[in-house]
């Protein structure tokens, strides 16, 4: 979906006006879409969690020996862990988010091009890493994951864990939209955070309705077709890129630019 008006006006249009979704239509968009990018993002998503697990047990075998990660990972409690370990886990996860964020906008990229009807190959879904863009993705990936690692370890200490992962869940709700925000409509890392919170809070229920159905598709289609959920997570990308696309469109402005910027790698 392009359009002619900027991304900063459609959110002040919305902001003024509101927007309405169709639910079935959207998820059969996104089914047409995620039968174009499924294997290209399932084979990314097996390869990059293949690279982390292997620095993760390499890591673990270096540091605290491949027998101790085995049982503490068996027997994983944060109110076990010491300050340091606390402060260790919380980076950590800050880092994984901020690494895996512009692989994240490079399937909606991969959705995009697909939805276009354009070219894209496996590199695509690296893009990002190379991009103009990359500084706000790490900065929002950074804020996003400061924020959910931090609320939800801390609830988790106080022995609330159900609470806490809510709280996460709710929290990659409200800023669904930041990461497109970024990438098609060229704003800031706050200015994409802002924008999200505006967007999801004038339909949040029909959002969180299509994530949750969303993702149990995703789900049943681990049981049901035995595809695995390396390639039936591409679903709720598509389902996000989906939305994005008919909530605040792509700037046929920003589509040229990038053009212009892709020749300078």
């Amino acid at each position: 979906m392009q359009k002619n008006t900027t991304t900063k006006e459609r959110i002040e249009e919305i902001k003024n006006h509101g927007y309405a979704l169709e639910f079935g239509d959207l998820l059969s968009q996104a089914f047409n879409n995620y039968q174009k990018i499924v294997w290209i993002a399932g084979a990314g998503i097996l390869l990059l969690s293949i690279v982390f697990v292997g620095i993760i047990i390499g890591l673990a075998g270096v540091f605290i020996g491949l027998d101790a990660f085995g049982r503490d990972i068996a027997d994983f409690q944060i109110q076990n862990f010491s300050t340091a370990g606390i402060i260790v886990t919380i980076v950590g996860g800050v880092i994984a988010v901020a690494v895996v964020k512009p692989f994240y906008a490079g399937i909606l990229r991969v959705a995009h091009l697909a939805d276009r009807k354009e070219d894209f190959d496996f590199s695509t879904l690296f893009y990002y890493y190379k991009s103009e863009y990359l500084k706000e993705i790490i900065i929002v990936g950074v804020l996003i994951g400061l924020c959910g690692n931090a609320i939800s370890t801390a609830l988790e200490m106080a022995g609330y864990s159900l609470i806490g992962s809510l709280i996460s869940y709710l929290i990659l709700l409200l800023t669904l939209f930041t990461t497109p925000l970024i990438i098609f409509g060229n704003l800031k890392a706050a200015e994409a955070i802002q924008g999200s919170l505006l967007l999801v809070s004038k339909n949040f229920f029909m959002l969180l309705a299509l994530m949750l159905v969303a993702v149990i598709l995703a789900f049943l289609g681990i049981i049901a077709f035995c595809i695995g959920i390396l390639f039936s997570v591409p679903l709720i990308y598509s389902v996000q890129y989906i939305i994005y696309a008919n909530v605040v469109g792509i700037e046929e402005k920003n589509e040229l630019e990038e053009i212009g910027n892709s020749s300078e790698y």
